[in-house]
């Protein structure tokens, strides 16, 4: 169909929506295929598919891609599709994607009885229920479409009767009544003009990043520019292979790679994530910036400053600036030592409390970070301060250079204990216990 004409008065735009119109539900869109399809450049094809979204006529469904849908019919402000509810419960569609348009006739929520269940189920209802394989078969028999509660598997033979009858199976993670809470809240929100807040709607769009063929000198020249610590790094087609920040680059040679030393562990998030589902990962993994892609391709990013500010009032989100933490930690250096690694710094006026002397709060912040960073360097590790444990502070000066000393002394399978000890001219100045847990490996 390469090249094909689809109405000379129209335009590539118009030509490709009307492609894509004329595709059978379930199709899968991508930005390379309709390139080679009609002989566009993926641009055009990309702005396109993008019209196409915002028209209902396609969906990008998270671990399926970009697919033609039905059309949403016009409904009622309480009523919600089943693409809507996917969302709300953070549900992992398990087959008929094409039909997550659709807004279900009727809800039934669980049943103790088989007889009342088939009185209540009827076509395109949905039934929210949990490990009741029995009931499970009884919606699919009847037309109706499922949601399994509380992150149960389905057996193969359900979906397979499912994909038979096209109805639309959702996993949920939630036990049944936090997922109809969920749903119900969500109702509320609308009925009082508020909106389900997706990534998009928050995301930082002029995105600063690094190529694969960056090095540490053109990190810190980027760093200096910005004002930020934290960038993504994608590969020649834009796709993200990891992310850089300030404790990977610390007391490394700025003629190497960035490949070397980011963190190829990367949350990533795509457009139509709720805000509410993303918060609650980066609480989990401990991540602080989570680049948001579109078919692997970088768009955009997001922080833990923009998810906060998002909570406070439902409007998109400049970039933000830089952390307490970052601005304490901006002059210290990475140093190594026989047991473990050494920061040093110079405590600034930026640090001092009313006293002329160095915070608590300022001391703590440096002995935590110096925890992350040793915890980072010497194993690895991504580590949460759990408990902190102080054992002796004196005043330190404003222009006081300090050393920083850490040391693992205890670590298991999800735990580790650091000891730190601050010194100023030789003499101990504060010292600690720090207990971490480990997030990820």
């Amino acid at each position: 169909m390469k090249g094909e004409a689809l109405g000379s008065s129209l335009t590539k735009h118009e030509q490709i929506i009307r492609f894509i119109k004329n595709l059978e539900v379930g199709t899968k869109v991508s930005v390379r295929q309709i390139a080679k399809e009609l002989d566009v450049s993926e641009g055009t094809a990309y702005r396109a598919i993008k019209e196409a979204e915002a028209q209902g006529l396609v969906s990008s469904i998270p671990k399926v891609g970009t697919i033609r849908i039905e059309a949403e019919e016009q409904r009622e402000i309480e009523d919600l599709t089943l693409r809507e509810i996917s969302l709300i419960v953070e549900g992992e569609v398990l087959c008929s994607t094409e039909r997550l348009g659709l807004a279900p006739s009727r809800f039934v929520i669980g049943c103790n009885s088989i007889g009342i269940l088939e009185q209540l189920l009827e076509k395109d209802a949905l039934l929210i229920v949990g490990d009741v394989p029995e009931f499970q078969r009884i919606a699919l028999e009847k037309g109706s479409h499922l949601m399994v509660a509380g992150a149960f598997k389905v057996s193969k033979e359900l979906i397979k009767l499912a994909q038979e009858n096209n109805l639309v199976i959702i996993s949920c993670p939630y036990d049944t009544f936090v997922a109809v809470s969920m749903m119900n809240r969500a109702v509320y929100d609308r009925l009082t003009e508020k909106e389900l807040v997706r990534v998009e709607d928050i995301m930082v769009r002029d995105v600063f990043y690094l190529t694969s063929e960056a090095t540490v000198e053109q990190w810190h020249e980027m760093a200096q520019k910005t004002g930020h610590s934290r960038f993504p790094v994608v590969d020649q087609n834009m796709l993200v292979i990891g992310i850089v920040t300030a404790v990977d680059v610390a007391g490394i040679d700025r003629t190497a790679s960035v490949l070397s030393v980011m963190t190829k562990d990367v949350l990533i998030a795509e457009r139509q994530t709720l805000v509410t589902h993303l918060a609650r990962l980066l609480i989990w993994e401990g991540f602080e910036l989570v680049p948001i892609v579109e078919e692997g391709r970088l768009v955009g990013v997001v922080s833990r400053q923009d998810i906060l500010k998002a909570f406070q009032q439902t409007q998109k989100q400049p970039h933000v600036g830089e952390t307490v933490d970052n601005l304490v930690m901006s002059g210290f250096t990475l140093d190594e030592w026989d047991e473990g690694t050494k920061i040093s710094g110079e405590i600034t006026q930026f640090m001092i409390n009313e006293f002329g002397s160095a915070s608590p709060g300022t001391l703590v912040t440096i002995m935590s970070t110096a925890t992350y960073i040793a915890l980072r360097k010497q194993l690895r590790l991504d580590t949460v301060l759990d408990n902190l444990t102080l054992y002796h502070m004196d005043p330190v000066e404003v222009g006081d250079f300090v050393e920083v000393y850490t040391r693992v002394i205890h670590i298991e399978k999800k735990s580790c204990v650091t000891d730190v000890s601050i010194y100023c001219e030789g003499k101990l100045k504060a010292k600690g216990i720090l207990s971490s847990r480990i997030i990820k490996k």
